[in-house]
């Protein structure tokens, strides 16, 4: 009854206490302490309040400064560093992965690392309910959700397979791949003598090097943002107003608007009878929309796909025109106002 939730002050402490009671667990599992005391450990970490009482629930449980979680570590393990040139960031980069590899092979249940980041695909579906349809104030769900916890979480939960890495280092130590730098800046370059015209990276970590390369692949998953697709339909029905972007409190997003039904919202708030869109269209409506499906899970994105081919399946036949085409039904692109866009409660 308070409105909408801060995911820092609300949501984070959760999901940060969980996946760090997982990894003590597994630590202190992997040193063959007896199942009741590591059940008795959980129960006091989670009811430790952060800071000093969780400090003291680990010393008692003997674990040390250099074993405990450090979110900072994770999230940036070059830390404050500099590299002198690109060999060295790549020979450290090769360390970090071959690590990275080897914690890995522990596995997910028994590997404290693993088991623990393994938490932040576990909790999706709860965050979901948490987040979804507006349930972050606007300035939360731009700074702390899209801003900082999206990628963070896509950083230590998504990933190729260990054996990729491996291919990887191999690449690497074949010098076959090699690695552009850090936190890189492309910029376009002028041709010159000698050179054609191309790119240059920079990074402020490797200060004084510069890459270029003749030709540049973007690879990264763009963004949805309906206000600047290419798509042909959805530039149509959002000129036409026949569908929104969706609006958290004072934040507009560009995730297409659609009802918890997935039904079609148009410029004016109506939801469209025959129209659903369900997906990454949608992403800023619903959370993490690009995640893949999970084995032996509950997938929001199969149930979601249920949910909407049934409400299709029910829906009545639509009327035919004289002329044989669709009728009021609800068929085809029509703009707002005109038959077929009826009001559907969301």
């Amino acid at each position: 009854g308070r409105g909408p939730l801060c995911f820092g002050r609300d949501l984070w402490p959760l999901i940060s206490k969980e996946v760090q009671c997982v990894y003590y667990e597994a630590l202190l599992a992997a040193r063959d302490e007896a199942p009741a005391a590591v059940a008795r450990f959980a129960a006091a970490f989670l009811a430790a309040a952060p800071g000093r009482a969780e400090e003291e629930v680990l010393a008692a449980a003997g674990i040390g400064e250099g074993s405990r979680w450090d979110w900072e570590a994770l999230a940036r393990p070059y830390g404050s560093r500099v590299f002198a040139d690109a060999a060295q960031f790549t020979s450290w980069l090769r360390s970090h992965l071959e690590r990275d590899v080897a914690q890995a092979r522990r596995g997910n249940v028994r590997g404290p690392l693993k088991a623990a980041l393994d938490v932040l695909r576990d909790l999706r579906n709860e965050i979901r309910l948490a987040v979804d349809h507006g349930g972050l104030s606007g300035h939360s769900h731009r700074t702390e959700l899209e801003g900082w916890y999206t990628p963070l979480n896509a950083y230590l939960s998504i990933g190729p397979p260990a054996g990729r890495v491996e291919e990887m280092l191999a690449l690497m130590e074949a010098g076959v791949l090699e690695v552009s730098l850090p936190g890189i800046r492309v910029t376009a370059a002028e041709g010159r003598e000698g050179e054609g015209a191309g790119f240059v990276g920079t990074s402020a970590l490797v200060p004084g090097v510069r890459v270029r390369a003749g030709a540049l692949i973007e690879a990264r998953l763009p963004e949805m943002d309906l206000r600047r697709t290419d798509d042909p339909l959805l530039r149509c029905l959002l000129a036409s107003g026949q569908c929104r972007p969706y609006r958290i409190q004072d934040h507009e997003t560009g995730g297409l608007a659609v009802t918890r039904s997935f039904h079609l919202l148009d410029a004016g708030g109506t939801a469209h009878r025959r129209r659903f869109a369900y997906g990454v269209p949608t992403e800023s409506v619903h959370w993490v929309t690009a995640a893949g499906i999970r084995p032996g899970v509950g997938s929001v994105t199969l149930e979601d796909s249920d949910a909407i081919a049934g409400a299709v399946l029910a829906l009545p036949a639509p009327a035919r025109t004289a002329a044989g085409g669709p009728g009021s039904g609800g068929d085809g692109a029509r703009h707002p106002g005109r038959p077929g866009h009826e009001e559907v409660r969301p």
